[in-house]
């Protein structure tokens, strides 16, 4: 509907353009704790664990049949660890842990006492250093701090500045009342689910709902930079006797002026090549973007043959926003001064 395409263009361009403020219900955040919390969770994450006090690891859970559980984010937090994961709740993490761990650990879900809050977009910094001050403005990606009862962690799934805070529940509504306040001055929009959804298909960030649920591996997935082969871990005998047979499909990014749902079935040349796994209609671009898994013979970038449902598409190279976040600088630039700013057009990569 016209109301539906109206939030859709105001939510993409608050992510895209200014500041997004999300509550992150999808995410629970767990912390697991112990002597031995390091051994425990090298045997249950798929990636080789080399990571610092205050640093973040992108990676993945997995299930025994070696498709992924969880999208995941691993921080190290002193001797304790934080997982903040999608794809999963709280107690089922707790539960996954425990019961793969081999070792005593102390693994609590902090769901029941903390909220976790999102606020992306390139000028998410700037917000975010009037609120709850400066030290976020020089906070590195993939790197988290503690800021009295609060954690904020640097990462986000949009391709623009993303921060993600850890906060306790009585705290949570002041906080986000302050955001909203502060947040005017910077056209601050509040976005759902799908927008985050879709700004994270444009910029080639995994999505576990969509095709994290096609059943498809992480090697389909092109995922393997996320998990090791050097190791045993939950689901890595199946992974990788998978891994030393012929791969017949690979996960392959598509644009079309047609709508398109996951599901439907691609062609190449006339002939089914594939499916939709996950799509959506970008309101930057003015186009459709959607993944496929298809036959690992045509699943290569700039291809032109493709259609879907009749109607003609081609593969891309994603990300296919150039996303203005890589052209503002927290050192030069501010919202208020934005008009003075010539940043490239942010479709550029059409």
């Amino acid at each position: 509907s016209e109301d539906v395409a109206m939030n859709e263009v105001r939510e993409q361009g608050a992510v895209r353009r200014s500041t997004a403020l999300s509550l992150m219900d999808h995410v629970c955040a767990v912390r697991v704790s112990g002597d031995d919390a390091y051994t425990a969770l090298d045997r249950i994450c798929p990636a080789d664990l080399h990571v610092r006090d205050g640093q973040m690891h992108h990676t993945l859970l997995l299930g025994e049949d070696g498709l992924p559980l969880a999208d995941l984010y691993l921080c190290a937090d002193d001797e304790d660890f934080v997982l903040l994961a999608e794809g999963i709740d709280g107690p089922d993490l707790v539960e996954h842990v425990r019961l793969h761990a081999g070792v005593d650990v102390d693994v609590v879900d902090k769901g029941a006492t903390h909220r976790v809050v999102s606020v992306n977009g390139p000028y998410a910094w700037e917000l975010l250093g009037e609120v709850i001050g400066p030290d976020v403005v020089g906070l590195p990606y993939m790197t988290f701090y503690h800021l009295e009862n609060v954690i904020c962690f640097r990462a986000g799934k949009t391709g623009e500045y993303g921060y993600d805070l850890l906060v306790p529940e009585q705290e949570a509504e002041p906080l986000l009342s302050r955001l909203r306040a502060a947040g005017k001055a910077f056209d601050l929009a509040e976005v759902g689910l799908a927008t985050l959804d879709q700004c994270a298909l444009e910029n080639n960030f995994f999505n576990i709902r969509m095709e994290g649920a096609s059943g498809a591996d992480p090697i389909e997935l092109q995922l393997q930079w996320r998990i090791s082969y050097r190791k045993r871990y939950v689901g890595s005998d199946v992974l990788h006797a998978r891994r030393s047979s012929r791969r017949s499909r690979r996960l392959t990014c598509l644009v079309s002026d047609a709508d398109v749902a996951p599901g439907e079935m691609v062609a190449f040349d006339g002939r089914i090549a594939g499916r939709i796994v996950n799509s959506g209609v970008s309101r930057t671009r003015g186009d459709v973007i959607a993944l496929a898994l298809v036959q690992i013979e045509v699943a290569h970038p700039g291809l032109d043959g493709f259609s879907i449902g009749g109607k003609p598409a081609r593969s891309v190279s994603p990300p296919v926003i150039a996303n203005r976040s890589l052209y503002v600088s927290p050192q030069s630039h501010g919202y208020a001064t934005r008009g003075e700013q010539d940043f490239p057009p942010l479709t550029r990569t059409r």
